[in-house]
């Protein structure tokens, strides 16, 4: 209990697994927690005292189901293992804590989700109203990312990280982070110099090169996450390589809600990636290329020259299928060579991780020359895809090695199939240690000089069923039946005594047996030796490995988007700086898979801040306003993440910022309704949108009154158009709004087109169409001009209301359409107009001249009245009207 508890006095925020034989286990507090988050059977040490101590425990060879079930749940672990043979050690057998793992550290790839990153964050600033410096770091893999951005941009950013854990120090509240839900631990602190020292040192340059002279606070966050990842790695080197310092207006950005509206990452009702705008895309073959997808998603690029190096990539992989097909296939057999370079770094690659590091290694080399095949002397061919080469159109002789060398050395000493368990030896290959060899033909058994034996001791007892057998029991014996006991020569030493038979050992056998059983330990050592050489030379070429896991996963991205683009019937997109917006025949990428083929119905959409700023766009519910409106802002990201879009033809002026306002929810964590979310997002927006960004608004103010809605959705189109000058899709079942495209300049009316016919005659002998039941058809194609209706109670018809239900709508509704005072045939509804903006004030008094002109007007029949009448009319009443 000593080492115990010096251990958790070190670790007093981690519960300890303490390895104690085949088990871990848990003592005191530890032992309570763990038992009732995991459902262990809680038990105690010393029986029968009062002061017993509470204990619980799981088998070693099962840990890692457990203690991963502790770090979904937020807990902190210490793994306190035995670092020597308990058969060797004197007293106590040694141990020490070997790792730590926290939500934000874990490297066991079965908990680690292959297709993202798993990201340990911290945070540094004085206050909430400053800047706050961000940094993140996946210790599997070594990527690392540091960024100073404003205190209300924090939530935003850390959604699209995603970090499991984030590291908070004493100077920030936990507030800062708003809504988003991670573990939060405190944050190891240094002074400015430390934290400068430690960069450095780690990096291998200085804070210049790095990117970070004159932001102090993204140098300190990223000295807080290295600190803290080397805490949980006592034994192993980070796999950090570089650091990439990301400004955010270096990409395009996408607000949490933008992220949750446009179902970039996944679905809004069953939060998985499948009918999801990732999931579409990510048609990569290896876990770090899914992983820079999902970067590339949700960091799109703003750069018109880095937009375009990529699409250029794309389109040369899209016209080369039989060459993508080919690069695809090999990719097919590499693994996640960032992930196994990092667990070579940290000292925990297993045998069968470093075979697996060589057949991944063994790939790359025709890829390369099916790259260097296709590219011939072509000089245009894209930059991005050359995989190690030299420029293209140079010689063969500049190009890089891919890890050939390291790959032999692997080949060299390892088996082709190392078992899985290591330690059980057989995974150094015959030839690459003389004295390992030896030792190997003596430990499992030297089959000759056991059958020389044999046939020595056959000879001269005279014996003829005299057999040398070994079990792990009792070692070596020699067995003799019964019915030749009376020949057993005085030299043998009986060992057991068996129903049938007797076991004997001689001095020679013994002998024997203590040269085998000391070979194998030996073997076992010399094994781990050689391995942990072997890992760390390869640990010695990390930083080619993880350039050329880098180049993987790029080669690994493109292909997947020109794959999707080969099979959706994607187009290459125009990137430029202007302002337009230009879209003939889009598609929802996500909708039109989920369709029967040719289904879709795609649409055009002109967006110019200098002309079709504001489209106002109208149609009843089901008709496909919003896929319309996503689709758009889905083709936007698309196109500037380097991919090709979902259109006959695209142009797309850069987008500083996409802004949704999609859906209804509320918020019951943060006390907030339905219409305060609503509003909290819309001022969001109306606070940070640029002319140069992306609007797309979704029935703005329908969570509270008519009225209030209506005015509220007024005046935010109004003010995107005077004041933001953003493109903006705006649609409403409000169509009192389309009268805006009377008053604003850059204001366009669209609704979606439906087709109506009746399905049966009224019996009330009305000829109003308005209110007679029909069929409506969505025909779900964008055109000019506004809706007149919203076909409410048609599609509430489709949805399964009761006849009676639709009867009465039909009733009530006419009557608040009509004006009459009466209001509908039952119930005290009283009628109402219909709602708009411009009703009239109430009337005043009428000076007499006027009221002379209009008594006038009423009784006149215009239909009796010539054109002559008409104007020598208007012209005796413009002259008695005063002034």
């Amino acid at each position: 209990m000593r080492q115990y508890l010096e251990v958790k006095e070190r670790y007093p925020d981690c519960v300890v697994f303490f390895r104690v034989g085949d088990f871990y286990e848990l003592f005191f507090d530890d032992a309570v927690r763990v038992a009732r988050a995991i459902d262990l059977t809680l038990t105690t040490r010393d029986k029968g005292r009062e002061d017993a101590v509470p204990m619980c425990g799981v088998p070693y060879h099962a840990a890692r189901l457990y203690l991963g079930k502790l770090v979904e749940q937020g807990f902190k672990i210490a793994v306190c293992d035995q670092v020597e043979d308990p058969r060797l050690a004197k007293g106590l057998v040694k141990r020490e804590v070997t790792r730590v793992i926290t939500p934000g550290v874990v490297l066991d790839e079965e908990q680690l989700d292959a297709r993202r990153g798993w990201y340990l964050a911290a945070l540094a600033g004085e206050g909430e109203a400053g800047p706050v410096g961000l940094a993140w770091l996946d210790v599997s893999t070594g990527e690392f990312s540091a960024s100073e951005l404003a205190a209300a941009e924090l939530p935003d950013e850390l959604v699209r990280i995603g970090p499991r854990e984030v590291l908070l120090p004493a100077s920030l509240a936990p507030s800062l982070l708003g809504g988003f839900a991670a573990a939060v631990s405190a944050a190891p602190v240094g002074s400015p110099a430390d934290d400068r020292a430690l960069v450095e040192a780690t990096l291998g340059a200085p804070v210049v090169e790095l990117g970070l002279d004159g932001r102090d606070r993204a140098l300190a966050a990223a000295a807080a996450c290295i600190r803290y990842a080397r805490s949980t790695q006592p034994g192993g080197a980070l796999p950090i390589g570089r650091l990439l310092v990301q400004r955010p207006a270096d990409r395009l950005i996408l607000d949490e809600a933008t992220q949750v509206n446009l179902e970039l990452f996944e679905t809004l009702a069953e939060r998985t990636r499948r009918g999801a705008l990732l999931g579409v895309l990510d048609q990569t073959r290896t876990g770090p290329g899914a992983r820079l997808l999902r970067r590339w998603l949700g960091a799109p690029l703003v750069d018109v020259a880095a937009i375009r190096r990529r699409q250029d990539a794309v389109e040369w992989l899209f016209e080369r299928a039989t060459l993508r097909d080919a690069i695809r296939a090999e990719l097919d057999e590499v693994h996640d060579l960032e992930r196994l370079t990092g667990r070579v770094l940290l000292g925990v690659a297993a045998p069968r991780d470093l075979a697996a590091l060589r057949r991944s290694l063994a790939r790359l080399p025709s890829m390369r020359a099916a790259l260097a095949e296709a590219a011939g002397h072509d000089l245009a061919a894209p930059e991005l895809l050359r995989l190690g080469l030299p420029p293209w159109g140079a010689s063969e002789a500049g190009a890089v090695d891919l890890g050939a060398d390291v790959a032999a050395d692997i080949a060299a000493t390892l088996v082709d199939d190392p078992p899985a368990l290591w330690k059980d030896g057989g995974i150094i290959r015959r030839g690459c240690s003389a004295e390992l060899d030896e030792l190997v033909d003596v430990a499992t058994g030297g089959k000759d000089a056991i059958l020389a034996m044999e046939v020595r001791e056959r000879e001269s007892t005279g014996i003829a069923s005299l057999k040398i057998r070994f079990n792990k029991v009792f070692g070596f014996y020699i067995e003799i039946t019964r019915s030749h006991l009376a020949r057993v020569p005085d030299r043998y030493q009986r060992k057991q005594t068996l129903a049938n038979a007797e076991r004997y050992i001689t001095d020679e056998l013994a002998d024997y047996e203590r040269r085998v059983l000391g070979a194998d330990e030996r073997r076992l050592v010399l094994e781990e030796e050689l391995f942990v050489a072997l890992r760390g030379r390869v640990a010695g070429q990390a930083r080619r490995l993880q350039a050329l896991a880098e180049q993987v996963a790029l080669l690994d991205a493109l292909a997947a988007l020109a794959d999707v683009a080969h099979r959706g019937g994607y187009v290459r997109p125009v990137v430029d700086a202007g302002a337009r917006l230009e879209i003939d025949d889009g598609r929802h990428p996500v909708v039109e898979q989920l369709l029967p083929a040719g289904s879709f119905v795609p649409n055009d959409v002109r967006v110019d801040p200098d002309d079709a700023q504001l489209l106002v766009i109208t149609g009843p519910n089901m008709a496909g306003k919003s896929t319309v409106m996503r689709q758009v802002a889905q083709i936007v990201i698309l196109a500037q993440m380097g991919g090709f879009v979902p259109a006959r033809r695209a142009l797309v002026g850069v987008v500083d910022r996409v802004f949704t306002r999609v859906g209804a929810s509320d918020n019951l964590g943060r006390g907030e309704s339905t219409f305060m979310v609503e509003m909290r997002e819309t001022a969001t927006i109306l606070r940070h949108a640029t002319r140069r960004s992306l609007v797309v608004l979704d029935e703005i103010g329908r969570g509270t009154s008519t009225y209030d809605g209506l005015s509220i959705a007024w005046a935010v189109a109004e003010y995107l158009h005077d004041r933001v000058g953003a493109r903006t899709l705006f649609a409403t079942h409000y169509h009192e709004l389309t009268s805006l495209a009377r008053s604003r300049p850059r204001v366009r009316n669209l609704h979606v087109a439906v087709r109506e016919w009746p399905v049966s005659p009224r019996t009330d002998g009305s000829h109003d169409r308005r209110h007679q039941e029909s069929e409506v058809v969505f025909l779900h194609k964008l055109v000019e001009g506004g809706a007149s209706r919203s076909y409410g109670i048609q599609v509430a018809r489709l949805a399964g209301l009761p006849r009676p239900v639709l009867e009465r709508a039909r009733e009530v509704l006419r009557s608040l359409e009509s004006g009459e005072d009466g209001g509908p045939a039952r119930g005290p509804l009283a009628a109402s107009p219909q709602l708009t903006l411009f009703a009239p004030a109430p009337a005043a008094p009428l000076p007499p001249e006027l009221r002379e002109i209009a008594d006038r007007l009423r009784a006149l029949d215009v239909d009796d009245l010539s054109p002559r009448q008409a104007l020598a009319l208007l012209a005796d009443w413009k002259a008695r009207l005063p002034g």
